[in-house]
């Protein structure tokens, strides 16, 4: 959000500032509005191009960000009950990008998605504001008859490559899950969690 007198550098993905407090039903109205737009700035992290050019090159050669787009789109169709078009955006996004999110899926706004290839959220899943996912991870239910039993997962959590997130457990905010770990219970806010299983590196004899 810009302070007093700032300007917003990309005004066409401004934030939604000025909405009501915290947990208002105007506040969950402004961030389904602005989803797509928080995805969008997301991409400033990693690009060095203006407005809107990151926004197309990822659009189109990003596979992502093109799974990011899809979801919404996917979610959007599942929310509204329209037939066929959820489960088919989705069927899209795992041809194009590897990446595979059930329409149903709940993600909130800022999703960013890097290099995605073999990544798998459950239809149950539901994941906050923020996220940064890595290629690999699978957040979903212990096996197929307890599909209902899925991750909750905070805000601004990063899910690095290979993580796995299995079960009805609870994910804090600012968790970081570190590369291959496997998460089956609660964790708390502002915590890393990381493999343990250890490699042993020797030095070769010629």
């Amino acid at each position: 959000m810009s302070g007093a007198g700032e300007v917003d550098p990309d005004p066409a993905i401004r934030s939604d500032a000025g909405a009501a407090a915290p947990g208002t039903p105007a506040v969950a109205s402004e961030r389904r509005r602005f989803t797509v737009a928080a995805d969008a700035r997301r991409l400033r992290e990693l690009k060095s191009k203006r407005f809107p050019w990151y926004v197309l090159e990822s659009l189109l050669f990003e596979n992502g960000y093109q799974a990011v787009v899809l979801h919404r789109l996917a979610h959007a169709c599942k929310r509204r009950g329209i037939p066929v078009l959820g489960p088919l955006f989705a069927r899209l996004s795992l041809f194009l990008t590897g990446v595979d999110i059930a329409p149903a899926a709940e993600i909130g706004p800022g999703l960013l998605i890097s290099h995605g290839v073999g990544t798998v959220i459950g239809g149950y899943a539901r994941i906050g504001s923020g996220a940064t996912i890595l290629h690999g991870v699978t957040v979903g239910g212990p096996y197929p008859s307890r599909r209902r039993e899925m991750p909750v997962v905070g805000d601004d959590v990063f899910l690095a490559a290979g993580a796995t997130l299995i079960g009805a457990i609870r994910i804090g905010d600012r968790v970081f899950v570190g590369a291959g770990a496997l998460v089956t219970q609660d964790v708390a806010n502002d915590s890393v969690v990381i493999a343990t299983g250890g490699i042993e590196v020797r030095r070769r004899e010629r």
